[in-house]
């Protein structure tokens, strides 16, 4: 009995921790490409952003997404991708009214999608 109560009990702070260790993982990676999104819409915002400010973004994306793959849906990533390559391509042609458009989405991304693994009552029952 007491060997099934321990057993238990190390299995729940096992789960436990795996959770938090993801929700911090999921949300430093977001963080580092949320900063890079809100550096690159103050230079759409201006008007001074090109499409190397934009390439520059994209190339964190993608070894951000390499380690998210883990733990996040394919099709968040995608999503995120979606977005990104709309963003690049209005910065290319200088339209800037619809790349902050794009920007300000990808913003609201990286704030909900690590939103989806916190530690709240929604998301453990």
């Amino acid at each position: 009995m007491v060997k099934t109560i321990v057993s238990i009990l190390a299995s729940l702070l096992l789960l436990a921790a795996a959770f938090v260790f993801e929700y911090k993982f999921i949300g430093d990676r977001f963080e580092t490409f949320g900063a890079a999104l809100e550096t690159l819409e103050n230079k759409v915002r201006s008007g001074s952003a090109v499409r190397s400010d934009a390439e520059a973004v994209r190339q964190l994306w993608e070894e951000e997404k390499k380690q998210l793959h883990v733990v996040v849906p394919h099709g968040d990533i995608a999503y995120i991708d979606y977005w990104l390559g709309e963003a690049v391509s209005y910065i290319e042609t200088q339209d800037f009214d619809d790349a902050l458009s794009k920007i300000v989405v990808l913003l609201t991304i990286c704030e909900q999608v690590p939103q989806t693994y916190g530690i709240t009552f929604g998301n453990i029952f």
